[in-house]
């Protein structure tokens, strides 16, 4: 297939559209970059969405609609370029997923089979179907496990409903391997993984969303011998619709597609805590406060995004309390109510290295949304020691918070001209190893003058500080934030996430009296993954 589809006219008909849409949709943190309609993608309805990244660096949505699949190209968020979609028989339900240079799609629609769909010339604006797996004819979803390379389609309905495993070795010909059904039940929805380290090293899993039966948890490490580990259930099951796990695989994140309707519930995401697959449980539920019905929900750096449906994209923040998360931002993509009922967003999108995310409308089609001031986290210190100067009063409460309280410190005699009187390391915690935007700002005062400051950060890279602010102070208390520049991942830990600034309190050398002491009021880092 090499028909071309562009954004039709000019850039300015797609900018009236998208500022009129900034006025129509309810949004806190959340802009939108811009939207294509039903109309403009040429089909009924939405539903499922993923991306790709391609090798050179450009964005691609996928965008699942009732008769196709259409590819976008969203590198430039505001100006979206309709590539090309694959058809397949029409149907409501229809999903997408990727590895390497392949999108796989499946639909509930018989005869769709598995679509293989070659992305290797996308930059071009070329995507070629391959092949179609005939068998399973139908599914209604479709899950990739990127680490093993297996794909499972699920509720393929072949008899009363199955989990099927295809090896990817070839990722042009997928093989079915193992039984007719890796699953004894049948599984709305899964998540594949494949543990690199831990008591796991080695297994694949199967976190499956099983329905009236709940989370379902199968080892399919050997394709022959599949079995169920943990069945887990919680309060007012009705129907496990969808579930994701946290990076530290300690918890999965679980949607409920029915419980709203049936118990007049607010939108209730599910806690279950499989740092122990063998005696996972449920531990806690936590809510938008809206009566919608939650749908699809994925986890990245920290934050649960959610799209559910009437209430559209809502964004959760698990850094500092992963069972009871702050809702940090949203974009709701169903305007008319947040009311019980299966229209409005259906699925979502957070993992492009942008940092852009796409919301799949049943309604309303894609939208192409810019999250960065809800994914932005302040975080406080953690810790902090002085290695130059004295502690007078206050301690680390003081620095947490703009509140007039403060941690003073006093000068100590220079062991050299221009060596700091105070010096103070302060420690923190990033939510990202691999931040776009890093910051650190500092709300201080001093009761001398003649005394700057210069700013340091840990590059944890070459274990040496790098000098990244030097200004002069005043007396009076003043704020202020400095960026750090350069590759931001190389100044926070690979593995814990800490980051680490170091401040120096430098006397001018013009003979100022000794004692004077430094007030801080607060400190904390900036940082957008």
């Amino acid at each position: 297939m090499n028909r071309v589809f562009r954004l039709t006219g000019t850039i300015g008909v797609s900018l009236l559209f998208a500022i009129a849409a900034f006025a129509q949709f309810p949004k806190n943190k959340v802009e939108l970059y811009s939207h294509l309609d039903l109309a403009q993608l040429g089909v009924d309805s939405g539903n499922d969405c993923w991306g790709y990244t391609s090798p050179s660096g450009r964005e691609y949505a996928l965008m699942g609609c009732n008769d196709r699949v259409v590819f976008v190209e969203i590198t430039n968020p505001i100006a979206p370029v309709i590539i090309d979609y694959i058809p397949h028989p029409s149907s409501t339900w229809g999903d997408i997923k990727v590895y390497q240079h392949y999108a796989y799609i499946v639909s509930e629609a018989t005869g769709t089979g598995i679509q293989v769909v070659d992305m290797s010339q996308i930059d071009d604006h070329v995507i070629t179907l391959v092949r179609t797996i005939p068998s399973p004819s139908r599914s209604h979803n479709i899950a990739i496990d990127t680490r093993s390379g297996f794909l499972y389609t699920c509720g393929s309905r072949n008899g009363t409903g199955t989990t099927m495993c295809f090896d990817l070795s070839d990722p042009a010909n997928p093989v079915q391997v193992g039984p007719p059904s890796m699953t004894e039940f049948y599984q709305h929805d899964i998540m594949p993984y494949t543990y690199t380290s831990g008591p796991y090293a080695g297994r694949q899993i199967l976190f499956g969303a099983s329905e009236g039966r709940g989370v379902e948890i199968h080892d399919v490490t050997d394709k022959n011998n599949p079995f169920l580990i943990k069945r887990v259930t919680y309060p007012n099951l009705q129907y496990c619709h969808q579930v994701w796990m946290s990076e530290d695989e300690r918890y999965i994140y679980v949607n409920d597609e029915l419980d709203e309707n049936q118990y007049g519930f607010t939108t209730r995401t599910r806690v279950i805590d499989v740092s122990s697959l063998e005696n996972a449980h449920y531990v806690t539920w936590f809510t938008t406060g809206l009566p919608a019905i939650d749908h699809n929900l994925y986890w990245h750096h920290g934050f649960v995004f959610q799209a559910n449906y009437r209430s559209g994209l809502r964004i959760f923040d698990t850094n500092d309390d992963p069972i009871n998360p702050v809702e940090t931002g949203f974009f709701d993509t169903y305007p008319e109510n947040n009311n019980r009922g299966f229209q409005g967003a259906w699925s979502n999108y957070p993992y492009f290295p942008s940092g852009t995310v796409i919301v799949s409308d049943i309604n309303r089609g894609l939208f192409i949304l810019d999250v960065r001031e809800a994914v932005t986290r302040r975080p406080a210190p953690n810790a902090f020691s002085i290695q130059t100067g004295g502690w007078v009063s206050g301690g680390l409460p003081e620095l947490k918070s703009d509140d007039g309280e403060y941690l003073r410190v006093q000068a100590a005699p220079p062991i050299a001209l221009g060596a700091p009187s105070i010096r103070m390391t302060i420690d923190g915690k990033s939510h990202s190893t691999t931040p776009k935007t890093l910051k650190f700002g500092i709300k201080l005062g001093v009761t001398n003058t003649g005394v700057s400051i210069k700013v340091e950060m840990f590059n944890y890279k070459t274990s040496t500080w790098t000098l990244i602010d030097s200004r002069g102070l005043l007396q009076q208390q003043q704020t202020f934030e400095v960026s750090v520049g350069g590759d931001l991942s190389e100044f926070v830990h690979p593995t814990s996430k800490a980051v680490r600034t170091r401040i120096n309190l430098i006397e001018d050398g013009t003979g100022i009296s000794l004692g004077w002491m430094a007030n801080i009021d607060r400190v904390w880092w900036t940082i957008t993954p």
